[in-house]
C-alpha cells in the first residue's frame, strides 16, 4: 500500500475513500488497527524537510510535544527544537502510539540517524523512550561521512546511522536505566554485512552493557575519565547562569555568500568587486567557476546593485577602501573581508538569507584591547577523533572557523547593549578568588583568562585524559571545564604559551625557519602565470611532501607527515584551509614566488604551532596530579 501514515485518518479520522490517496490510508489504517507486535523500517530523515506539519497532521503533531523539552525549559530560537518535524521523529512518535496502547508484548527496530543516540536536540525523545518501553539494544552501523569517513557505509547517506531495537514487556511497569550496546560502524562493508546476517545466538554475545547517563540520556558509551577531578574544573560557559569562566559567548560572523565578501588578498577583493560592479552576474560567474558554492545570481545582482548606487568610481573605490577589514576566517588563516555593513543587513533576507552580521562581535572586535578564541562546542561532529577544537582570533571572526556548527567566540571583552559600555567578560566571582593569586586587576586577569583557557584547549595531554567529557555532541548545559591551578608561576607559564601559540594567528607573524627551508630555490621554481590548484591529494605521505601543482608543472615542498595531518576544528589545516583558498579557484589570480613564499611560513608556522603545544603538555601533567591546588567554582 502507499500512504502516509502520519495523517490524521491513521487516527481515527474519517477520509474519502473515494480517491487512490484515501483508499489506501483507510487500509493502511485498518492494518494499523489489529494487535501490532512488531515494527521495523527505515523511516525517511532529513534536517531541512518541514513536511507533516499542517491541520491534515494535527494529531501527530500534538503527540510530539512529548519528545520536546518540559515547558519551562523552552526559549525562543532554541535549535535543539528544530528537529521535532523531522519525519523520521515523527514515524518513531506514531509507532510508540500503536505499540504502547494495545494488551500484548511488543518490539520496535528502527534505523535512525547516528546523532539520535547522543545528540541533545533527541534527549527528550530519548527520555520517553526509556520511559515506555522495558529494554533497548543499540547498533551503530555507519560513522558520520562529514567527519571525514566515506568508503564504508552500507546506506548511501552522509549521516551516519544506528539501529534501535526496544521491547515492552505488557502488564510490567516499563522503564529502563541501561542499555545494550555493539558498534559495527569501525568495520569494512562486508564485516558489517556478515555481523548483520549472523546467527542472533552469536551475536548477542558481543553486545554490553552500559548505564545511561542521567545528564545527557545517551545511547551511546562516553570514554572513562576522572569525573570527580572534572568536576573540580570551571566550566567554559553555561546557558543556564551556573559559575562559568565567560559570561558572554557568541557565534562568528555569517556571510552569505562568503565567497563574495572575502579574498586572501585585499587588492584582488577590491578589483573583484569592480569587475562584478561592471559585470553583473556574468562577471561573477567568471570570478567563482571552480568553487564549491558559488554565490546565487539574485545575491550577485543586490550587490552590484548597491555599488552602483556609489555613483561614480572614486566614490565607490572609497567605500572598498574604507570597508575592508583584516578578518580571522578560518585556524591560521587570516583573509580580508568586504564589512559593508549596509549591504549585509540587506543580505539577511535576499537569495534565501542566511548572512548573520553579529552586532555585538563587530562592536567588540572595535574595541582596542579585545581578544578571544573561536570553539567548537560540538567536536564529535568534526572529526572522527578527538583534536584541537579551538583558534584564536585577533581580528572579527567568521562563523565557520570550525567546520560544522556555529563557532562560538570567547572575548575578555563584550559590548553591553542595554548599557552601551565595554564590560569585562570573565567571571567576578574568579576573579575574587584566583586575581589575588595572580596579583592582578580585573582587565589584566580577564585578557590572561583566554590566553590561559586557550592554551589548555589546545593541550592534546589534556584532550587524552578528559576525551570522555569533551568528545561529545552539542549539549547547551554541559561545556568544556578547564582547569585554573592557584599555582601562580605555573598559570603563568602555561598562559605565556598561550601568547606564544596566539601570536601565530596575526597577520604579520613571521616564523623562524623551523623546517629548514631554501627559500630561494622553492620560490625559484614557481613557473610564471602558474595557476595553482585545490588538488584532493596533494600529498606524497611515503617521502614526506606536499605537491604543488597547476595540472601539468609540479613542485614538491617538504611537509612533515604531522603538519599534513594537522586538524583543528574539523579543518585538515594544509590542505582544507590554505591550500584551498590560495587556489586559483579562489583568487582568480597567478601564484607567484611570493605567494610560495608565505606557504614556507605557514609551514613553519604550524611546525612553531606543534612545539608550543608540546611544550603545554609538558606542563600539564602538574597542572592534573592530585596534589596540585586548583580554585574550584562555587556550588549552586
Amino acid at each position: 500500500m502507499l500512504a502516509n501514515t502520519l495523517c490524521n485518518g491513521m487516527f481515527g479520522e474519517v477520509v474519502d475513500e473515494s480517491t487512490i490517496e484515501g483508499a489506501e490510508i483507510a487500509r493502511a489504517s485498518t492494518w494499523a488497527e489489529m494487535p501490532l507486535k512488531l515494527i521495523i523500517g527505515n523511516p525517511p530523515c532529513s534536517d531541512s524537510m518541514r513536511q507533516n506539519i499542517d491541520s491534515e497532521f494535527s494529531f501527530i503533531n500534538g503527540l510530539m510535544d512529548d519528545f520536546r523539552p518540559p515547558k519551562t525549559a523552552r526559549r525562543a530560537r532554541q535549535n535543539i527544537q528544530k528537529q521535532i518535524n523531522n519525519p523520521f521523529m515523527q514515524f518513531i512518535r506514531w509507532s510508540c502510539e500503536k505499540l504502547l496502547r494495545l494488551q500484548n508484548n511488543s518490539v520496535l527496530s528502527l534505523v535512525v540517524p547516528l546523532s539520535f543516540l547522543e545528540a541533545e536536540s533527541y534527549r527528550y525523545a530519548r527520555k520517553y523512550l526509556m520511559e515506555h518501553f522495558s529494554n533497548i539494544w543499540v547498533v551503530p552501523i555507519d560513522a558520520d561521512a562529514r567527519t571525514g569517513i566515506r568508503s564504508n557505509s552500507l546506506f548511501h547517506t552522509l549521516q551516519g546511522r544506528a539501529v534501535i531495537i526496544l521491547t515492552r514487556k505488557f502488564g510490567e511497569d516499563p522503564g529502563f536505566s541501561e542499555y545494550q550496546f555493539v558498534d559495527f560502524s569501525k568495520g569494512s562493508i562486508s564485516e558489517k554485512e556478515n555481523c548483520l546476517n549472523q546467527d542472533i545466538n552469536q551475536v548477542i554475545g558481543q553486545f554490553r552493557t552500559y548505564n545511561i547517563d542521567v545528564n545527557t540520556l545517551a545511547f551511546y558509551p562516553a570514554k572513562p575519565f576522572d569525573e570527580d577531578k572534572y568536576n573540580l574544573f570551571w566550566p567554559i560557559s553555561d546557558d543556564n547562569d551556573h559559575n562559568a569562566i565567560f559570561m558572554n559567548h557568541c557565534s562568528g560572523i555569517k556571510l552569505a555568500p562568503t565567497a563574495l565578501f572575502t579574498h586572501v588578498k585585499a587588492p584582488m577583493l577590491k578589483r573583484r568587486s569592480r569587475d562584478i560592479a561592471a559585470g553583473g552576474v556574468d562577471a561573477a560567474r567568471e570570478w567563482f567557476s571552480g568553487q564549491d558554492k558559488p554565490p546565487v545570481a539574485e545575491k550577485v545582482e543586490a550587490f552590484q546593485s548597491a555599488l552602483n548606487s556609489c555613483g561614480n568610481a572614486p566614490a565607490m573605490d572609497q567605500l572598498l577602501s574604507e570597508n575592508i577589514a583584516t578578518y580571522s576566517f578560518r585556524p591560521y588563516l587570516t583573509s580580508n573581508v568586504l564589512l559593508w555593513e549596509d549591504v549585509l543587513k540587506n543580505y539577511s533576507t535576499v537569495g534565501g538569507g542566511g548572512t548573520r552580521l553579529r552586532p555585538e562581535i563587530i562592536k567588540g572586535f572595535n574595541h582596542q584591547g579585545t581578544i578571544g578564541f573561536a570553539m567548537a562546542h560540538a567536536p564529535k561532529d568534526l572529526h572522527p577523533t578527538l583534536s584541537q577544537f579551538v583558534s584564536f582570533c585577533w581580528y572579527y571572526p567568521d562563523n565557520d572557523m570550525c567546520t560544522r556548527g556555529n563557532s562560538h567566540i570567547y572575548m575578555n571583552q563584550y559590548y553591553d547593549k542595554r548599557r552601551n559600555m565595554y564590560r569585562l567578560n570573565v567571571s567576578p566571582d574568579l576573579f575574587e578568588k584566583l586575581g589575588p593569586v595572580l596579583q592582578c586587576n580585573y582587565e589584566e586577569f580577564a585578557s590572561s583568562i583566554v590566553f590561559y583557557a586557550y592554551a589548555v584547549l589546545c593541550s592534546q595531554v589534556y584532550l587524552d585524559e578528559f576525551e570522555g567529557a569533551l568528545f561529545t555532541v552539542n549539549q547547551s548545559d554541559i561545556r568544556a571545564r578547564i582547569p585554573m591551578v592557584a599555582d601562580r608561576g605555573l598559570f603563568i607559564r602555561i598562559r605565556d604559551l598561550g601568547i606564544r601559540l596566539a601570536e601565530l594567528e596575526k597577520a604579520d607573524y613571521r616564523p623562524e625557519n623551523l623546517l629548514e627551508f631554501d627559500y630561494d630555490m622553492i620560490c625559484s621554481q614557481i613557473p610564471r602565470n602558474f595557476h595553482l590548484s585545490n588538488s584532493p591529494h596533494p600529498f606524497d605521505e611515503e617521502n614526506e611532501e606536499l605537491v604543488l601543482t597547476d595540472g601539468t608543472e609540479i613542485i614538491k615542498v617538504p611537509c612533515p607527515t604531522a603538519l599534513q595531518n594537522l586538524n583543528i576544528s574539523g579543518y585538515d589545516v594544509v590542505k582544507n584551509v590554505w591550500l584551498k583558498f590560495n587556489s586559483y579557484n579562489f583568487t582568480h589570480c597567478d601564484f607567484t614566488p611570493q605567494d610560495a613564499e608565505k606557504l614556507l611560513n605557514f609551514l613553519n608556522t604550524l611546525e612553531t604551532h606543534t612545539r608550543i603545544v608540546a611544550e603545554i603538555d609538558n606542563l600539564m601533567p602538574s597542572v592534573l596530579e592530585d596534589g596540585m591546588p586548583l580554585i574550584s567554582p562555587s556550588e549552586d
